[in-house]
């Protein structure tokens, strides 16, 4: 079974690749694809990230402390408005400490509901996370991530479900099928 390492080397060199394919696809349907660098440099993150998340699923994966931390990210992006709304209506908090006290409640909800989400047991070794839904949820959650930061989100969202599958392909390359399991 191939290791971080493996991983991690399939995305970075198989990256180059998926762009030329990528490229190819929109040239035929007629559309134009000229991303910047920073597209290009984001995709890249995504796809190579994706080439190993899928092993989240595993306590002793190195990516599984790292994309907690990441996911905050995500939590202050979700919750942090909300919080901030109603914070600002409590009298005693100090206009200084809104912003710090809504981050910090942000990451405290998204601790919580990571650490529930990672301990369902749809999240055993090999489960969801190795699965082409899971590779389409995180396609599409970077496509809606970054529908606002970018001019090609579709291209990024693309970069992550394609970097989860050439994971699952090294992973299942002796049975192919399991690649399309849904769960």
């Amino acid at each position: 079974m191939p290791n971080l390492s493996t991983h991690l080397k399939l995305g970075v060199f198989t990256y180059p690749v998926f762009v030329l394919v990528y490229n190819l696809i929109t040239v035929l349907l007629g559309k134009e694809f000229s991303p910047g660098v920073i597209d290009l440099s984001i995709g890249y993150v995504f796809f190579v990230f994706g080439s190993d998340l899928p092993d989240l699923d595993s306590n002793s994966a190195p990516l599984r402390a790292f994309t907690k931390a990441l996911s905050l990210g995500f939590a202050i992006y979700i919750f942090y408005s909300f919080i901030y709304e109603k914070l600002s209506t409590v009298a005693a908090i100090p206009a200084i400490l809104l912003m710090p006290i809504s981050i910090f409640l942000s990451m405290l909800i998204g601790i919580g509901v990571v650490n529930l989400f990672l301990s369902l047991p749809l999240f055993s070794h090999r489960g969801f996370a190795h699965s082409i839904t899971f590779a389409a949820i995180y396609g599409l959650m970077l496509y809606l991530f970054s529908y606002r930061m970018s001019k090609i989100p579709l291209f990024i969202g693309i970069c992550g479900f394609c970097g989860v599958m050439v994971h699952m392909v090294a992973d299942y390359y002796k049975k192919p099928l399991k690649i399309f399991k849904l769960k």
